[in-house]
């Protein structure tokens, strides 16, 4: 999602792992040579990849030339933005970013079909990530006021559970026994919250390293992948993480510049990270309208996850 990041820019040059060798991203889909905005990706129940559109309003699969297929359903045209896959409970929840009306939305992962619509509270402003935990609570970053607001497993309610002051709030991740939440706040990099007490923190990391700019946070077991398009030029990392998420001890950097222009997020599927990366942003001003000229293709890409963990 788009944020400060032309206050970040140049700050790539700061560190560089010393991991094992960078894989190429392989191109999964593209879209045709319009303006479709992609920023999230997703697989339904039958394993069919899924994009978040934002220019479009919904949820579509890419065919094989390119068009977008609306996936989703019975009128569902929200502007959104993040989207996570809940299996076990047959649901893909939508982060809708409409000013004025943030909000989750709900679709059955079979069919498409929106079954639910959750309004976020008053003082919300813009709804952009988002991640389900392994009890089915639903957590989305609210990118414009830096708060994180939860909807318990079968509630009904948003509720805020952490804040930073002046913060632009992205990715979040949450922790495979569900204690633990770590989300990338765009301008002073990674916090970890702990749910049951509510304890905010930043998250230690390795000196020298630099993790400021960080869009997309997804969990790949105990890991975490980053995509950081807040530097230039935009990268993949991944994070190894103490067994308490409460520090960074080790990263990697997956894939560093290449073709990717301002990747946003992705999802672990068989062993790969699946990832917008090339959203279309720099075509689009703030106000999420088009700007007049060419538009290439948004690209959909996959990077084989490191057998082990970083360093």
């Amino acid at each position: 999602m788009q944020a400060v990041r032309a206050l970040l820019v140049g700050l790539g040059a700061l560190w560089l792992s010393s991991a094992a060798a960078m894989a190429d991203p392989v191109a999964i889909a593209r879209t045709r040579a319009e303006p479709v905005l992609l920023e999230s990706v997703a697989y339904d129940a039958e394993g069919r990849l899924l994009v978040s559109s934002v220019h479009a309003r919904g949820v579509f699969t890419v065919m094989p030339d390119g068009q977008l297929r609306r996936w989703s359903q019975r009128g569902a045209r929200h502007v959104v933005f993040g989207i996570a896959a809940d299996p076990p409970r047959n649901a893909l929840w939508g982060a809708v970013a409409t000013p004025g009306a943030p909000g989750l939305v709900r679709f059955d992962l079979r069919t498409g079909r929106r079954t639910a619509l959750f309004a976020a509270p008053q003082s919300a402003q813009w709804f952009g990530d988002l991640a389900v935990g392994p009890d089915g609570a639903v957590y989305v970053s609210d990118a414009k006021a830096g708060r994180v607001y939860r909807l318990p497993a079968g509630g009904v309610t948003l509720e805020q559970i952490a804040s930073v002051d002046g913060g632009s709030i992205q990715g979040l991740a949450v922790s495979p026994d569900g204690e633990r939440l770590v989300f990338a706040n765009y301008g002073d990099g990674l916090w970890g919250l702990t749910i049951s007490t509510g304890a905010l923190a930043r998250l230690p990391q390795p000196a020298g390293s630099e993790l400021r700019g960080v869009d997309g946070v997804t969990r790949a077991g105990n890991d975490l992948v980053i995509v950081q398009n807040g530097v230039a030029p935009p990268r993949v990392l991944r994070l190894k993480l103490d067994a308490g998420w409460s520090a960074v001890v080790g990263l990697e950097v997956m894939v560093r510049g290449g073709a990717m222009e301002e990747p946003t997020s992705g999802v672990v599927r068989e062993g790969a990270f699946v990832f917008v990366s090339r959203s279309q942003w720099t075509e689009f001003g703030e106000d999420l309208a088009p700007r007049v000229g060419a538009h290439a293709p948004a690209v959909i890409s996959t990077l084989p996850l490191p057998s082990s963990a970083p360093p």
